[in-house]
């Protein structure tokens, strides 16, 4: 990798050495260095089944048109290692129409998963969807395996971190007594002509468990430019919420 994607309070961290993040293991004349364990925000393991249902709304010309439906993220093979070593795994995505219909091939997205980070690549593009330790304010590149941002770039901030978070679908309620929120810098990603909030939360244990995605592209066109409230020329906005899952 070429580029820094570790950055807090405007200094660049490093993804090594670190008094926090490494073990020292000793037996008899040898001594082994080991990265500490840390915890489990994004468990995969084969046969690990996700179950999501998705409200989406797309947007065009401010007229919204809302859809519902169901994703499922499957492990279905054992992870191979990459040439540094770190496991990928392969997690399979299916869509349904509704809880009763039957799955349908989606697409498949592959998660990477090393002692200090995990990332995950999808449509060709990796992201790095996690730091670890997880520390409040805590800020990375996301895009830092692809070519969207610069090479500097700080894109990714951990917020609420080690907090309970609850959320209701369908009238049931999930709890969760520790997650973590990632979110995107807001400072630069809103104003009048778009916006874009992506948030994921993860709860130990379990993985993801929210995703929010909103993009919207305001019309500012003629003499009245930006209103307010704003007229979404276009847009999309989806919220996955986490039903079933087991690891």
């Amino acid at each position: 990798m070429n580029k820094n994607y570790l950055r807090r309070n405007g200094l660049v961290g490093l993804l090594g050495l670190s008094a926090t993040a490494l073990l020292l293991a000793s037996c008899g004349d040898t001594a082994e260095i080991q990265p500490q364990l840390q915890p489990d925000y994004y468990p995969l393991s084969v046969g690990s089944v996700r179950i999501y249902d998705v409200a989406d709304t797309t947007w065009r010309d401010n007229v919204p048109t809302a859809s519902r439906f169901q994703f499922r993220e499957q492990v279905l093979a054992a992870p191979e290692p990459d040439a540094a070593g770190k496991l990928v795994y392969q997690v399979v995505r299916s869509r349904r129409a509704t809880a009763a219909g039957a799955w349908q091939p989606d697409s498949v997205l592959t998660v990477t998963v090393a002692p200090l980070n995990v990332t995950e690549q999808f449509n060709n593009r990796r992201t790095v969807a996690l730091v670890l330790p997880a520390v409040e304010g805590k800020s990375w590149n996301y895009n830092a395996f692809n070519s969207l941002d610069t090479v500097v770039a700080v894109t990714r901030f951990y917020q609420q971190v080690n907090q309970p978070f609850s959320i209701t679908r369908n009238g049931k309620t999930y709890t969760y007594p520790n997650t973590i929120t990632t979110i995107n810098d807001l400072a630069n990603s809103i104003n009048a002509v778009e916006s874009t909030i992506q948030r994921t939360t993860f709860a130990l244990g379990v993985g993801p468990v929210n995703r929010v995605s909103r993009r919207y592209k305001n019309d500012c066109s003629g003499a009245e430019g930006c209103r307010s409230p704003f007229v979404r020329k276009l847009g999309q906005s989806r919220n996955q919420v986490l039903i079933e899952s087991s690891n």
